[in-house]
């Protein structure tokens, strides 16, 4: 283990998942469970037609023949009674079987005339068919705790009858711009524009404030955050400048720091502190380097917080599609985006890079002790997936 992933792993050992309770499909998007989900309904709950056609015994469809047709059956009927022998039953997608029939052939391969349907090849026994259960049994495991609900798991509860799944609680983040140039607006505070965003975007109810370069102000502003938030971001002075106050503000506010300053490029002013049970995060002011920071660190440390299993970037090794110069020494992160080719284009090298991110849709991991690379060298690369 490098020494960035050891550190990551301390940051990680150090957040535990809020409290669980129980909500409405409708209050739970974006949240992870608690529990797993046990299916309390079958899905499909009944045998049923996946086709418009006619329902069979198919051991009576065994070659060209005409049979008469017994009934009609639509999604949402429940069938009068069971397939009488020698006869077939009109059906539509959706439509539960009824008792008897094992098969269903579609319509196009059917004839309806004067009552009767003419088959004109045998039938294939449970062509057709949707088995009761054959998704999801009911008593089977739907989804592991830990799992997003995102939409589609959402419909999957739904189909199983989870109205009220046990999820983590919502985060409370409390996001905190610092620096006189953000406060009197001479600098867009796009880095709050980011991490706001992305902070909704896992699911986090996000409050924001700016204060100006003051140790008294940003003591007082901290302590606010902390008061009402489950987890506070901080952006800007974390450094070692003159104006850096966000320091000496946990010390004032007792918080114990335990990471200041990290092996990596962009982001190496990164730190971390537990202050009052509570994570602090405590992110670069440069754009780039902030955003790198909230991927290695805040980001998976939130997840966590959040209740999630999985909290890194899905990641594949692909091909460099130009050189890469560089020392060896820190890990180095490039922002980058995936060619026609499946190659990994590096977008920018500077730490106060706002385009960069915006146009990626990879983070390129070069792990500490690698120098310069040529194309076609393998790389890590996170994939940026918004809503995971």
């Amino acid at each position: 283990m490098d020494r960035l992933e050891s550190l990551r792993e301390q940051v990680l050992g150090a957040v535990v998942p809020l409290p669980a309770e129980r909500c409405t499909l409708a209050a739970a998007g974006g949240r992870w469970l608690a529990e797993a989900v046990v299916a309390r309904r079958a899905a499909p709950p009944e045998s049923c037609s996946a086709m418009d056609g006619y329902a069979v015994r198919a051991s009576e469809v065994a070659g060209p023949v005409s049979l008469p047709v017994a009934f009609a059956v639509y999604a949402g009927d429940e069938p009068p009674a069971p397939l009488p022998p020698g006869q077939v039953v009109r059906v539509f997608t959706g439509a539960p079987l009824p008792a008897g029939a094992d098969t269903v052939v579609m319509e196009e391969q059917v004839r309806e005339e004067a009552g009767r349907a003419s088959f004109r090849a045998a039938a294939r026994a449970g062509d057709n068919v949707r088995q009761a259960g054959e998704d999801v049994a009911a008593g089977e495991l739907a989804l592991p705790a830990g799992a997003r609900l995102g939409p589609r798991q959402l419909g999957l509860c739904a189909a199983v009858a989870a109205d009220e799944p046990r999820v983590i609680r919502r985060p409370r983040v409390a996001l905190v711009s610092t620096g006189d140039e953000v406060v009197g607006l001479r600098t867009p505070d796009s880095n709050g524009a980011v991490l706001g965003a992305a902070l909704a975007d896992m699911g986090a109810s996000v409050s924001r404030r700016a204060v100006g370069d003051d140790l008294a102000a940003v003591a007082a502003a901290l302590q606010a955050a902390l008061g009402e938030a489950d987890a506070v971001l901080t952006i800007g002075g974390v450094s070692v400048g003159r104006r850096d106050h966000v320091p000496a503000a946990l010390r004032l506010l007792g918080g114990e720091v335990r990471i200041h300053g990290v092996p990596m490029k962009p982001g190496k002013p990164f730190l971390f502190a537990i202050v009052g049970g509570k994570p602090f995060l405590g992110l670069p002011g440069s754009p780039s380097a902030c955003l790198v920071a909230f991927e290695v660190f805040a980001r998976p440390a939130l997840l966590r917080l959040s209740g999630a299993t999985e909290v890194r970037r899905r990641t594949l090794a692909l091909p460099l599609a130009e050189p890469v110069e560089g020392r060896a020494g820190r890990a180095r992160f490039l922002w980058a985006r995936l060619d026609e080719q499946g190659r990994a284009a590096p977008i920018g090298r500077d730490a106060a890079q706002v385009r960069g991110p915006a146009l990626a849709d990879l983070l390129l991991h070069l792990r500490e002790g690698t120098g310069s690379l040529p194309a076609g060298a393998p790389v890590e690369a996170w994939l940026l997936e918004d809503g995971r």
